[in-house]
């Protein structure tokens, strides 16, 4: 009898340890899981505030401020979306290796932002074992703006002369105007004031009168698709030969005022205004295919870089044989932004990508 109640006694004793240690493994699993959960969540944050800074980049002071504006303006939290971050680390640097700086003296060259979110997850478990309430947690992310060579889409169906081949500006200035259709007969009075210079003047001519700036399939459908819906015909890459091929028909001013008005912002006439106006949604910023002139001249044309381009407002283009279409050079362009790149020197087109 002895031994019966012994063996109950024994069973209980084994039976309520077994319960506590199983409730206490299922509370470490519940605190890891919060855990886990907010690290997830810090790490997305991180993710998408560091693409959304990247993006805001532009190789000037006001970039770097509206960087950390998109970091603070991210809207995703943690806590099961119910708490903001409210500790987060934004730094800057020109390289990925660093060195890492929250307020960059000059903002020349920074491509890369680092965004650093941290939280305190509060505990209820795991201090049975650890000395700790909370658990710190940390997340990081870099983004930046990468050199893009290799095009599917995106590519504007002009292709301006280069001045020479080295990036990012390749010889142009921001804030001129450049010729994105040449008229039938080129001359220093007709055209853009960027290319007022006897040597682009005879690379115009070079290419002949019926050759004037266009570079794509000239079929209706396909230039409205190529001007309209950054839609490309032909893969390019830098180092390509790019085939001019017209550029006198009537669809392809059609479709250039459609491209302009696809913009929020159509009526600025300066790119700074259209910065200044914070309005546009980045449609009037094309990419084109920079080329060399030819080698010989007007044969040949080979692509050496991209170049970012503002296209002028509403009325200002028209399908006159001697009128040039001309656009604003601003500088690097990002694929996706509504700014012009930082550049790196080498490289005129990037695009905005995670690189940790």
């Amino acid at each position: 009898m002895n031994r019966k109640r012994s063996a109950r006694g024994a069973i209980l004793v084994t039976t309520a340890i077994s319960a506590i240690a199983l409730i206490g493994m299922v509370g470490f699993s519940l605190d890891l899981g919060r855990i886990y959960i907010a690290k997830s969540e810090a790490q997305v944050f991180a993710d998408s505030a560091a693409l959304a800074a990247a993006a805001q980049l532009d190789g000037s002071l006001a970039g770097i401020t509206d960087a950390m504006a998109a970091v603070a303006a991210n809207a995703n939290k943690w806590h099961f979306n119910s708490r903001p971050f409210s500790t987060v680390t934004v730094e800057f640097a020109q390289n990925p290796a660093g060195p890492w700086v929250a307020t960059p003296a000059s903002a020349a060259g920074y491509r890369f932002v680092r965004v650093s979110p941290q939280i305190n997850v509060n505990l209820m478990f795991l201090p049975a074992v650890v000395p700790n309430w909370q658990q710190l947690v940390r997340a990081k992310a870099v983004a930046a703006q990468v050199p893009k060579t290799q095009f599917r889409e995106a590519l504007f169906p002009f292709s301006p002369f280069a001045r020479n081949n080295v990036g990012p500006n390749f010889g142009l200035t921001p804030g001129r105007l450049y010729t994105l259709r040449w008229p039938n007969k080129a001359t220093l009075s007709n055209a853009c004031e960027g290319d007022r210079d006897p040597a682009i003047i005879a690379m115009a001519e070079a290419m002949g009168s019926s050759e004037r700036g266009f570079i794509e399939d000239t079929a209706a459908s396909n230039i409205r698709a190529t001007v309209v819906d950054d839609y490309q015909t032909v893969f390019r890459t830098i180092g390509d030969i790019v085939l001019f091929t017209g550029g006198t028909k009537q669809t392809i001013l059609d479709a250039l005022n459609t491209r302009i008005l696809q913009d929020t912002d159509s009526v600025s006439a300066t790119f700074s205004q259209y910065l200044s106006n914070g309005t546009g949604n980045g449609r009037r910023i094309v990419a084109c295919p920079l080329n060399d002139g030819g080698n010989p001249l007007g044969v040949n044309h080979r692509i050496v870089g991209i170049g970012a381009f503002f296209l002028q407002r509403t009325g200002q283009y028209g399908n006159g044989a001697s009128q040039s279409w001309c656009a604003e050079y601003i500088g690097a362009w990002v694929q996706g932004s509504r700014k012009r790149g930082v550049g790196d020197n080498a490289n005129g087109a990037f695009v905005v990508r995670l690189v940790e």
